[in-house]
């Protein structure tokens, strides 16, 4: 009886036996238990008793224990833990013990959620490179190059999709990134960290609004970071976002890069027109120009009342102002999250994998309640308006195992019990009995609008990751004009789905129009 060789890559080892190891030795193997990991995304499978060559030879009882023993200390080193253990006897008094091991948290770090918008070309993937990678801009894009996840994305400079990326503290305050052999490894940076600010890099081209406003309405967003271009100064794009995030209640700070590349009076006036665009009724909020160490924390305790918006100046390319943005976000103080872990479970699914090994896996935010592995979930509304019991086998945060999530968590779910085929986006996973909704009372906001909207108009609404073509069956007011507010029945055109009492939402045609908050869903 014989094992397939064993292969240098994938996520499965063997062992022989693990008896008398050196502390050499043991950093050794726990180096190797840490590409095993990095091969089975997060989880490796040991043979205890077996050659490399696959021969099957086992141990006796003492020497299996030391060995298992010996295993639990190299996963120890490398954040991780033996989770599923099998022993077999292949001959009198010879066993193999086959294991699994999980990399591993039991406390998550403290998490800040900060949307990165702005115009086209204003640097936002930019500074998220110098951020998370910690090093400088060559000038010609080398850092939106490091981090965008699309080839069209490094050929057009432009962001398409949403890219996550964490920069995780330390107690005394230091980016864990940039002590990392690879500054982009989720879970490293989360095992190592203390405080993890998660940057949602979100598209800037019109074109891309409906990617921009699922990860600004889909993603647990505590934070708005806005990034202004010297070059282009203030957008009609970056109003745009600068609007949409003061009518939704995000605190917002602003960014001003390319410094290094223009006179002061050209920045004084790009200062100017934030502040212009702050007094409009609807955002009327104050600003606060960071300039030292004072002023970010004189900035942090005025950000908390949503009033307060502070401005940075930096350069990626000289490092000017980086630091004072670096202590800033250090310091950003968690949102105050309901926790109550009794609360009724809701988690909005944003993307559906096959992942082979694995099975069916999700990727959604946790908007309330606690979540825990081995435990079962309604997960819908089909097409039908029906939902499927479904089992999560496991959970990962940032590509590391928990047992557990918590309201404000970016989690992956392994489920049991239905295909990747029948989910999409804006499904949830909830429990009891949960109730479908297809039209429903709202009051709305225009935004802006060329014309008069009247009853029978259609518009594209966003709500966590909902995008779902809507009518205006009745207005209250009888139309809506650019500014005006009133109480409106909409109504879904393809499928019902799951909106609950005091949920906001945005709907738009092209670009934004307007923002609502539901009343009532009415069946």
């Amino acid at each position: 009886m014989k094992l397939p060789r064993e292969n240098e890559e994938g996520k499965v080892e063997y062992k022989l036996i693990l008896s008398g190891v050196t502390p050499e030795r043991l950093q050794e193997l726990a180096s190797q238990m840490k590409y095993r990991l990095e091969e089975g995304y997060g989880e490796a499978f040991y043979v205890i008793g077996v050659s490399n060559e696959g021969e099957i030879i086992g141990l006796s009882k003492s020497e299996l224990e030391e060995s298992i023993a010996t295993l639990d200390m190299i996963a120890k080193l490398v954040n991780a833990k033996i989770v599923y253990r099998r022993d077999v006897e292949v001959r009198k008094d010879k066993y193999v013990a086959e294991l699994l091991v999980r990399r591993y948290k039991e406390n998550l770090p403290v998490e800040i959620n900060v949307a990165v918008m702005g115009h086209v070309n204003a640097g936002k993937s930019t500074v998220t490179g110098a951020l998370v990678l910690g090093r400088l801009d060559d000038g010609n894009g080398g850092l939106r190059t490091a981090i965008a996840r699309h080839l069209h994305e490094v050929l057009s400079g432009r962001t398409s999709s949403i890219t996550l990326r964490l920069i995780g503290f330390d107690d005394s305050g230091k980016i864990v990134n940039w002590q990392l052999k690879d500054p982009l490894d989720e879970a490293e940076t989360t095992i190592k960290s203390t405080k993890i600010v998660r940057l949602i890099d979100l598209g800037g081209h019109e074109r891309y609004l409906r990617t921009t406003l699922k990860g600004l309405l889909g993603y647990e967003v505590n934070y708005v970071m806005l990034v202004v271009g010297a070059d282009d100064g203030l957008s009609i794009m970056g109003k745009e976002h600068l609007a949409l995030a003061s009518i939704l209640k995000f605190p917002i700070f602003v960014v001003i890069t390319k410094v290094d590349k223009y006179p002061e009076d050209r920045i004084k006036g790009i200062v100017n027109d934030i502040k212009n665009v702050l007094k409009i009724p609807g955002i009327n909020r104050l600003s606060l120009e960071v300039e030292d160490e004072d002023d970010v924390v004189n900035s942090i305790l005025a950000i908390k009342t949503k009033r307060v918006v502070p401005i940075f100046r930096i350069s990626n390319v000289s490092g000017k102002g980086l630091d004072l943005l670096i202590k800033f976000l250090n310091l950003l103080p968690p949102e105050a999250k309901n926790l109550d872990e009794k609360e009724t479970p809701l988690v909005y699914i944003d993307e559906a994998y096959n992942v082979t090994g694995v099975g069916t896996v999700v990727l959604g935010s946790v908007v309330r309640g606690k979540l825990r592995s081995n435990e079962s979930v309604l997960i819908g509304p089909n097409k039908l308006g029906e939902f499927k019991e479904v089992k999560i086998k496991s959970i990962q945060v940032n590509k590391v195992f928990v047992d557990s999530v918590l309201a404000g968590n970016i989690a992956t779910f392994a489920i049991q019990g239905i295909e990747k085929e029948s989910l999409r986006k804006g499904m949830v996973m909830v429990k009891g009995i949960p109730k479908v909704v297809r039209r429903f009372k709202a009051r709305v906001f225009i935004l802006h609008h060329p014309t008069t909207i009247r009853e029978g108009y259609v518009a594209t609404l966003h709500s966590y990751t909902i995008r779902q073509a809507v009518k205006f069956e009745r207005i209250q007011s009888g139309f809506l004009r650019t500014g005006d507010t009133s109480e409106i029945v909409l109504h879904f055109l393809y499928r019902p789905e799951y909106l609950e009492k005091g949920q906001i939402f945005v709907f738009r045609e092209g670009r934004t129009r307007g923002v609502g908050i539901v009343l009532e869903p009415i069946g």
